[in-house]
């Protein structure tokens, strides 16, 4: 048609997360598309391609007001991508567009760059135009390993250049019919390069994920060892001040006779730091008063002397 006034989106996103932003960014480039045609006064008819979108559908679309018309046609990411996968999704793609239900037909998925690197594109798939069916970025890729780390090998694939037909050859069925037949095969093809291109970037995404949730992971475990350690030390150093200073207590209470000697002291090593300890006063510098009840009780013992102890014996 000359005019587009019904479009229809097809989303392909993945079944399940912890895969980064991938998901992300491709219903963000989705949401700017239908927004794009919103403001043509066009409401886009949805194809879904793995539950992610499905799920970013009810919040992300709803919150920013963008209007769009759910099909209902769900299909899963398949694990493995095969040519029956994709010629189930190609044949509910290309009812909707025979049945005049849509007069265009987009792709919005994540085109692969490299292992790193992938870009939410947005692919026209129908109606085929008769020039520029071939893609000039297409290329091949397959991932392979070097020195243990994963390296990606591209190989860019040129069009093919048309062959000249002879005059003379006769086409078993007519063109149109042929043609018909080729389209089908031909959108088939294509739709299974795209979930290629897309799985090559979910898994890419992935890895890079969990690449940073582990590396992550280790300098978080790090932190916390080294906090741990130093919480243990710290309580280790507290029962250390803990015991000393109770040593330290224990040892300062002295007995009214004096510390204990040692197995060094002797008469000649005690005399200096009794003379130091009466100079400055921490022992008295007289006697202590006797009472006079001692006194008394010492008057009235009898002398202990030769002649008591031994005189009665003698008489």
């Amino acid at each position: 048609p000359e005019k587009v006034t019904n479009a229809g989106l097809v989303l392909v996103t993945s079944n399940r997360g912890l895969c980064g932003a991938y998901n992300t960014f491709v219903m963000k480039r989705a949401l700017k598309r239908t927004l794009e045609l919103n403001a043509q006064g066009i409401v886009p008819k949805l194809i879904c391609i793995g539950k992610k979108s499905l799920i970013q559908l009810r919040t992300r679309w709803e919150v920013a007001g963008a209007k769009y018309n759910n099909t209902g046609i769900w299909f899963g990411m398949p694990d493995s991508i095969t040519s029956a996968t994709a010629s189930e999704i190609s044949d509910s793609i290309r009812n909707i567009f025979l049945s005049g239900d849509v007069d265009k037909v987009e792709i919005i998925y994540a085109k692969f760059f490299s292992l790193v690197k992938n870009e939410p594109t947005v692919r026209s798939m129908l109606p085929l135009t008769p020039t520029g069916i071939e893609d000039p970025e297409d290329e091949t890729f397959r991932v392979t390993t070097e020195y243990g780390k994963l390296k990606v090998e591209r190989e860019k694939v040129k069009a093919p250049k048309a062959r000249e037909i002879e005059n003379d050859v006769i086409f078993d069925q007519e063109p149109a019919v042929i043609l018909n037949s080729m389209l089908p095969l031909y959108l088939n093809s294509q739709l299974v390069s795209i979930l290629y291109d897309a799985q090559a970037s979910e898994l890419s995404s992935r890895m890079t994920a969990m690449k940073a949730a582990t590396d992550n992971a280790g300098e978080l475990v790090k932190a916390l060892t080294s906090v741990f350690n130093k919480k243990r030390q710290a309580g280790i150093t507290a029962e250390i001040c803990e015991i000393s200073a109770g040593a330290s207590c224990i040892d300062t209470e002295m007995s009214p006779l004096g510390p204990d000697l040692g197995l060094e002291d002797n008469e000649d090593s005690v005399l200096p730091d009794l003379l130091q300890e009466l100079e400055f006063g921490s022992l008295p510098e007289f006697p202590p008063v006797i009472s006079d009840a001692l006194l008394a009780s010492e008057a009235t013992e009898p002398e202990m002397t030769f002649e008591n102890m031994y005189g009665e014996q003698m008489d």
